[in-house]
């Protein structure tokens, strides 16, 4: 299925019964939902601060744009870092403040704790995206390359929903 704005890359994660946290407690979603099927990339991100992401109050809620102001940020806390910011990893060590505020630059928002988790584990409440038992090298969690690695690469970290790099 196709997002609402045509953007092929969204999964819509459907409405229903989920098992969540680490007791599988089951939850339902009400709504359906849309994902991202990748994690948002440092080349994506950067459109995000050109288009005066770090300087606009319009992205940010009220206690984010006091955190970017008490706090003096203006880019995520590793951009400068060359492990992390190749155009193709994904974007890390940003605050829950500034991943809400390029979701609402994007259009969107975050997902809910549960959203996340149902998508990520899929109907059946998986402990990995994969399965039940886990699997050396289906994701970067062992550090395999020494660094985050480019979104996509592991095919096999794809939840039951087809979303990418939900492990590792």
């Amino acid at each position: 299925k196709t997002h609402p704005d045509g953007h092929p890359g969204y999964v819509e994660i459907p409405a229903g019964k989920y098992y969540v946290g680490d007791q599988k407690r089951r939850v339902s979603i009400a709504d359906p939902f849309w994902l991202s099927k990748y994690p948002v990339t440092n080349s994506q991100y950067a459109v995000f601060m050109q288009d005066g992401g770090y300087s606009r109050p319009e992205f940010w809620s009220a206690e984010g744009w006091q955190w970017i102001k008490d706090q003096g940020v203006t880019a995520p806390a590793y951009w400068r870092n060359p492990e992390f910011n190749a155009p193709n990893q994904p974007v890390v060590r940003i605050s829950w403040w500034e991943a809400e505020a390029f979701c609402r630059w994007a259009g969107g928002s975050l997902p809910t704790e549960e959203q996340w988790e149902a998508a990520a584990r899929g109907p059946q409440g998986l402990a990995y995206p994969w399965g039940d038992q886990w699997e050396s090298g289906i994701c970067n969690s062992e550090r395999i390359l020494g660094s985050t690695s480019a979104v996509g690469i592991f095919p096999r970290s794809t939840s039951p929903f087809g979303l990418a790099d939900m492990a590792g």
